[in-house]
């Protein structure tokens, strides 16, 4: 652990309540009334539960191409450019847009997606890989794991 890096972290992916309620809880089936305490009526169709924004990303059962969402606040100096840094798990490949972050005074959150996508042929078991933002000081990295299945060839 890095005590002074988590001091100065650069970007962060933050959430609220709703955010968990809805693009978590929601999605996984919970009755969220229970874990809330109010009434809360859930979207008839579900966000997906890989666009919960954490800062990693766990694709379980892979079988064609998934783009999905993230979002980041700079907690740093305002005008701050973070470039993408993409080491893919063995045989996946993901796309990153915008491949640049670029903060200002008006723009302290920025969404990306993330399109991966396999070259497997075959059921895998996890491969891990990340995406690092840096801006030359700091480095956020997100750590990303993926199993390829396909139904089809289960036996």
């Amino acid at each position: 652990m890095n005590a002074n890096g988590a001091n100065d972290p650069g970007l962060v992916y933050d959430m609220g309540e709703s955010d968990y309620v809805f693009n978590y809880l929601c999605p996984m089936g919970y009755n969220t009334s229970a874990i809330t305490n109010r009434f809360v009526t859930c979207a008839n169709k579900m966000p997906s539960i890989l666009d919960f924004n954490l800062p990693s990303l766990t694709i379980p059962s892979l079988k064609k191409t998934v783009t999905v969402k993230r979002t980041v606040t700079n907690v740093e100096p305002v005008n701050s450019q973070y470039k993408a840094i993409i080491e893919p798990p063995l045989g996946i490949t993901i796309k990153v847009m915008p491949e640049t972050l670029i903060f200002n005074s008006s723009i302290e959150k920025i969404s990306f997606t993330l399109t991966i996508s396999t070259t497997h042929k075959y059921n895998t078991g996890y491969n891990f890989g990340s995406l690092t933002w840096t801006d030359g000081v700091h480095r956020v990295r997100s750590p990303i794991s993926v199993r390829t299945e396909f139904p089809e060839l289960a036996g």
